[in-house]
């Protein structure tokens, strides 16, 4: 599996210049043979949307322009975050990332672990995952976590949180087969790939 990154900074709010950056990334990478494009954390609406997810136009736009994403793609598959709707009880909206493949439906998971402490304000307006589930890719599985969900107690100074997202994939892993989990953020070049087959996959 060819995995191509892409290193984009998107603007807050600028969804139609944040759709050009993917949409350009996303054409470069497919060129090269990537088989899956990666953009960052909230690629669409740029990070962090702040009080804009409440302006009534703002996440029905966004998701306009995942849409208008997924009928451009050619080959490769495109991960790429975005803010969903929470259809649910509590915060109106998700952190979400969305697998979206030509001719496919579209797959999503969303963030479980929201930062609420020094500049960040997640849980003000997000609500947390309520399943942590693999996406699936060409009959490979999938974990996704977004940023703060790999940052357990192993890595704080003091536990945050109860949920555990990658110990709960890592469950998944010994019990489905998962073939690939992926943590991004919203700083593209940070990733953390883990191959359980010994095959690694390619970057650009």
């Amino acid at each position: 599996m060819k995995i191509g990154f892409a290193q984009i900074n998107p603007t807050v709010g600028d969804l139609r210049g944040n759709f050009e950056k993917i949409a350009g990334a996303y054409d470069q990478l497919a060129d090269a043979g990537a088989d899956i494009v990666i953009a960052p954390e909230l690629a669409v609406t740029g990070y962090p949307p702040q009080d804009l997810v409440f302006k009534s136009r703002f996440v029905p736009e966004n998701l306009a322009v995942l849409d208008e994403l997924q009928k451009r793609l050619s080959k490769p598959a495109l991960l790429v975050g975005f803010v969903d709707h929470n259809e649910g009880r509590g915060k109106p909206f998700h952190n979400a990332a969305a697998l979206l493949q030509a001719g496919e439906p579209l797959q999503k998971t969303h963030k479980s672990l929201l930062p609420t402490y020094d500049v960040f304000d997640e849980d003000r307006y997000f609500e947390p995952a309520r399943q942590i589930a693999p996406l699936n890719f060409r009959g490979h599985r999938i974990g996704v976590t977004i940023c703060e969900d790999i940052w357990t107690e192993r890595y704080l100074p003091r536990p945050l949180y109860d949920v555990d997202p990658v110990r709960a994939l890592v469950t998944q892993d010994a019990e489905t087969g998962n073939d690939l989990r992926i943590s991004w953020d919203v700083s593209a070049p940070h990733f953390l790939l883990q191959r359980r087959r010994r095959q690694r996959p390619a970057g650009f």
